[in-house]
């Protein structure tokens, strides 16, 4: 995103919030966020604005004094994908990749940073949810969570039914493992169906349409990054003109549970 085009964007969402009241909350991701010459800029701008600020980041940019200066932020969590353990994270990401973002973590834990980190499932990475929980562990990360890859390859990426109920029971184990005092656990399974294997009381609620809002580098709007379709570009106009006048932001705000997910899980 261009200079001005994020700047008009960002100051459209403080309209936003100031004309609704709401409490904001803006998470930086990418590609690579660390990359864009206006990060600290924004963030910082973020901040004083009294919004919470969220970085999603592959961790490889962050050394002590990246650290650092993330910490003074004060950001609500830091998250850094890994993708399976080592062998796994450096096929998929480039070799050396899951060195360097280990080290990230332990820079960011090391300035008092609340760390997630985020295991995006496939094929041929799924079984190592075991050993990254404890990596994660290792490096004191404060919450691992884990979903399925978005994508119509079925052959090669996309789970199996099958693969993805042994991949809740696997993560369910060290979700119990992993347990705190306060009933929560370093392991999160709190996504789309995942809570399933967990046999806990819980429904999962989408934000899409309700508090969440995703903004692209042209300056398109999305209710979320994996529904495939564009509600609007804040060029257009006022944010909350855009959002009340789009027919799909109306269709997901709207109460509505399927058939079958009435009662709890």
């Amino acid at each position: 995103m261009d200079e001005d085009l994020l700047w008009e964007g960002f100051d459209k969402y403080l309209r936003f919030l100031n004309k609704t009241g709401l409490m904001g909350q803006v998470n930086l991701t990418g590609g690579e966020p660390l990359l864009h010459p206006s990060f600290w800029d924004l963030s910082e701008r973020i901040v004083r604005a009294n919004l919470r600020l969220g970085v999603l980041t592959n961790g490889t940019m962050i050394d002590e004094r990246c650290a650092r200066r993330l910490a003074l932020l004060k950001p609500v969590f830091v998250q850094v994908s890994l993708d399976g353990a080592k062998a796994n994270h450096d096929r998929i990401r480039g070799e050396g990749t899951f060195e360097q973002a280990l080290r990230g973590i332990d820079c960011l834990k090391a300035q008092g940073a609340h760390v997630l980190v985020s295991f995006t499932v496939q094929k041929q990475n799924y079984r190592d949810i075991r050993e990254l929980s404890i990596i994660c562990r290792q490096h004191n990360v404060d919450k691992l969570w884990w979903d399925r890859v978005v994508s119509d390859d079925t052959k090669t990426l996309a789970l199996t039914t099958e693969e993805f109920r042994e991949a809740c029971r696997m993560a369910a184990r060290r979700r119990w493992r992993y347990r705190r005092f306060d009933g929560s656990s370093m392991v999160n399974c709190g996504r789309p169906l995942q809570f399933l294997a967990t046999k806990r009381p819980c429904r999962y609620q989408c934000g899409a349409g309700g508090d969440l809002l995703i903004y692209l580098a042209n300056g398109d709007m999305m209710a979320c990054r994996r529904l495939p379709f564009v509600i609007g570009n804040f060029c257009d106009g006022e944010l909350a003109d855009i959002i009340s006048q789009s027919d799909k932001m109306q269709m997901l705000a709207a109460p509505y549970t399927p058939k079958g997910c009435e009662g709890d899980a």
